[in-house]
């Protein structure tokens, strides 16, 4: 049987990359997104900035879970590559 093929460094740098871009967008998106939409809604509902805030903060609780899940999920494969 052949063997199984390995991953190369060039393949895991990259991948390394993508990771630690995605980290810094996901924190600078996310907020602003959710200040974004919550300023839209203040405009139509005539309210003072109550739902930007809102949309600010779980915009940032947003972006700590997804962060969580990114290292989660990449520790698991570093465990799993190590076993193998």
């Amino acid at each position: 049987m052949a063997d199984p093929p390995q991953k190369d460094s060039r393949s895991a740098g990259l991948r390394s990359a993508g990771l630690l871009l995605a980290v810094p967008t996901i924190l600078i998106v996310s907020p602003l997104l959710g200040a974004f939409l919550g300023n839209l809604l203040d405009r139509r509902s005539g309210n003072s900035h109550w739902f930007a805030g809102l949309g600010l903060v779980l915009g940032f609780a947003a972006a700590g879970r997804e962060i969580h899940r990114i290292v989660q999920r990449s520790q698991q494969e570093e465990e799993n590559d190590r076993r193998r």
